[in-house]
């Protein structure tokens, strides 16, 4: 890729791809949250089977287990997240949507830290505390200006259910790399992944299809969400986490959190536009506070990879301490 100027634009660029997912949902009406997903990730696995047909010869060495495991956090980390972000996105508000969905490395670090111990606890009080401040804020923003809905309470619950969808997708899939003795090939197992949430989707692609109303198969509807099924299938999710992939190998590990904070930022103002819109006060105080609570978790997560650097450099590091992951190795949010 080039400089590290260059790999800080790729994955920037990488990162916008993936925020145009908070902004489809409306941009597709009237056809259905449900056809948009299962559109997108019909394409995406696609992508996947071809891959898998051209590196067959590898897949078959892989146990069926870890076959089977690859499919199943494909489906929930991808196909799962996607449902919950869509219907989040229109029942309520992108903006709100981005933000609480944007503050799952604090949940990944979390339950990560009841495997393999990265920060003390205590770092993670503040980091925490801000983050819930923020989504509480986010959550009554509604009631705070007058004029609550059932609609947006459930679009802030879904919002929080693919946070959580998402932390657990990144945990499990990172102590399956770690645990692993072989390691799977990267471009295969991704594959696998993207073919996780392609099966799912093809099942139910049937049935988005019967549910959606009869004015999304006019023609301009009908080729608006065939568009928008391509870009975030094959562009957004494919092709995106390629140049993410390629551009992470020469950014530093300080830098790889906040470009990935960056989705969520992008996704917050795109939908801001689409709204046509300013964010109230109470949404910006929300925003400032899970922004500022990421923030102080990087300040935290960089310093102890530092020290354990200099421990590791003067002999050794300290037990229990898990091993400070590659840029490259960070997962990203598609």
């Amino acid at each position: 890729m080039g400089s590290s100027r260059n790999n800080v634009i790729a994955a920037l660029t990488a990162a916008l791809l993936w925020a145009f997912a908070f902004i489809a949902p409306a941009a597709v009406k009237p056809a259905s949250e449900l056809l948009l997903v299962t559109g997108r990730y019909s394409l995406f696995g696609l992508c996947g089977l071809y891959v898998l047909c051209r590196g067959w010869s590898e897949l078959k060495l892989m146990p069926i287990r870890r076959i089977l495991f690859g499919l199943h956090i494909g489906f929930v980390g991808y196909f799962v997240f996607y449902i919950c972000v869509s219907y989040s996105a229109t029942m309520d508000s992108g903006f709100i949507t981005a933000m609480i969905v944007g503050s799952s490395p604090i949940t990944i670090a979390i339950a990560g830290n009841f495997a393999e111990k990265r920060l003390a606890w205590r770092e993670l009080v503040a980091p925490v505390v801000l983050i819930l401040s923020g989504i509480i804020l986010l959550s009554a923003s509604d009631f705070i200006q007058g004029e609550p809905s059932d609609g947006s309470m459930v679009g802030v619950v879904l919002a929080i259910l693919a946070m959580l969808t998402w932390s657990y997708f990144v945990v499990r899939n990172a102590q399956s790399q770690r645990t692993w003795a072989t390691k799977p090939d990267p471009t295969i197992w991704a594959a696998l992944v993207a073919m996780g949430a392609g099966g799912g989707s093809m099942l139910l692609l049937p049935f988005a299809i019967a549910s959606t109303p009869d004015e999304t198969f006019a023609p301009y509807p009908l080729f608006k969400i065939i568009m928008w099924c391509i870009f975030l299938g094959v562009i957004g999710s494919w092709w995106g986490t390629y140049i993410w992939v390629k551009a992470a190998k020469g950014i530093p590990v300080p830098l790889v959190g906040p470009l990935l904070a960056t989705e969520s930022i992008f996704g917050a103002i795109l939908s801001l536009l689409v709204e046509q819109r300013i964010p109230t006060w109470t949404e910006i105080g929300g925003c400032l506070c899970i922004l500022a609570g990421l923030g102080l978790y990087m300040v935290f997560d960089v310093r102890n990879s530092r020290s354990r650097d200099s421990g590791r450099s003067g002999g050794g590091s300290s037990a229990g301490s898990m091993e400070r992951p590659e840029s490259s190795d960070v997962p990203v949010v598609t």
